[in-house]
């Protein structure tokens, strides 16, 4: 599925099979999954140039190897990090390849990505897929769960017993934010504004926050029996940013998971102070949180939801889906034959 034109009408192709250079591996998808990010991608907010083919929620099956490919083999189930980084600059060196000196765009965007049968990726970018996880799921984990461990672990630093918020828990990341930090051993209260979702929630046995517009920091708080340790806003608009903000316990961190285009602010800098309040961004993830992810859902520690999937020529109506914003977990694009059978 090509998009010739930014924001234009997607288009089903026939092209010749691609081939992989040195250092790249030809990867043959199974799925990939979908969500918001890809409508960035479609307006051209993340570089590139069109024609270009989206998809970075990469599951498949490594087909061929590139000159100088050697730690993969043919029939290697993998996904990938999105991320286009150099490998060598120091970030990269220890071990923050998603914060790359170097970083030249995404898989999907700067490059063609696995909305197609065939997907060339660097081999640098490749994770290995353990046998206890669906090849099918693989790629929405390495985004829409791997996102939250490293929005948990790395940038919240969760500990178990911490009371936690989850702002947008409804969404395709929002819910596995809440998967990961119960994993974490944390105390959470999924909020949300949908109806039906906060229904979904409360049926996987969640403690829920149902907001309207006259919601407030101390609804929360009361839900919540205290103060929050940790809050990881997945909507960041002013709405959400305050609620969090203002539930914030003494050393209370807010993580800013879920991206939109509008500034953030009211925050007074005595309050800030007087309680160490703590303010993070949360950028993706990196290979290993990847891996560590995928070992994690392999284990059953944490579930994943799948809230509807596409075949790949239905591509467009996923979009819409996406836009309608109303499907409770992750979007999956069913590329392979296989994948669509076992699909139904």
């Amino acid at each position: 599925m090509v998009l010739p034109e930014w924001n234009g009408p997607l288009e089903l192709r026939e092209l010749p099979r691609p081939e992989p250079g040195p250092g790249e591996v030809l990867v043959r998808v199974v799925a990939c999954g979908a969500g918001l990010t890809l409508q960035h991608i479609r307006a051209g907010l993340l570089g590139g140039e069109p024609p270009v083919i989206m998809g970075h929620e990469l599951g498949g099956v490594i087909e061929q190897l590139g000159a100088g490919v050697d730690v993969w083999h043919p029939g290697q189930r993998v996904t990938a990090s999105f991320n286009l980084f150099c490998g060598v600059c120091r970030m990269c060196a220890s071990g923050h390849e998603s914060r790359c000196e170097r970083h030249a765009g995404f898989i999907g965007a700067l490059r063609d990505g696995a909305f197609a049968d065939y997907v060339v990726v660097p081999a640098r970018n490749l994770v290995d897929v353990p046998a206890g996880v669906d090849l099918r799921l693989a790629g929405m984990i390495s985004d829409a769960v791997a996102t939250p461990y490293h929005a948990a672990r790395e940038r919240a630093r969760l500990l178990p017993g911490e009371r936690v918020a989850v702002l947008g828990a409804g969404g395709g990341v929002g819910v596995h934010m809440v998967e990961m930090a119960q994993a974490f051993g944390a105390d959470v209260v999924a909020v949300e504004r949908d109806a039906a979702k906060s229904q979904r929630l409360r049926e996987l046995g969640m403690t829920v926050l149902e907001v309207s517009e006259d919601s407030s920091a101390a609804d929360l708080i009361e839900v919540a029996g205290g103060e929050i340790d940790a809050v990881f806003d997945m909507v960041s608009t002013q709405e959400t940013f305050q609620l969090g903000y203002e539930s914030l316990a003494i050393g209370g961190r807010l993580v800013i998971v879920g991206a939109h285009p509008s500034k953030l602010a009211g925050i007074g800098s005595l309050d800030m102070i007087t309680k160490e309040k703590s303010i993070l961004g949360s950028r993706n993830v990196t290979r290993a949180e990847i891996a560590e992810t995928l070992e994690l859902v392999a284990s059953g520690k944490v579930a994943t939801h799948v809230g509807a999937s596409f075949p790949l020529e239905r591509l467009e109506d996923a979009f819409e889906v996406i836009a309608a914003n109303t499907v409770f977990g992750r979007i999956v694009v069913d590329v392979s034959d296989e994948a669509r059978s076992a699909d139904g």
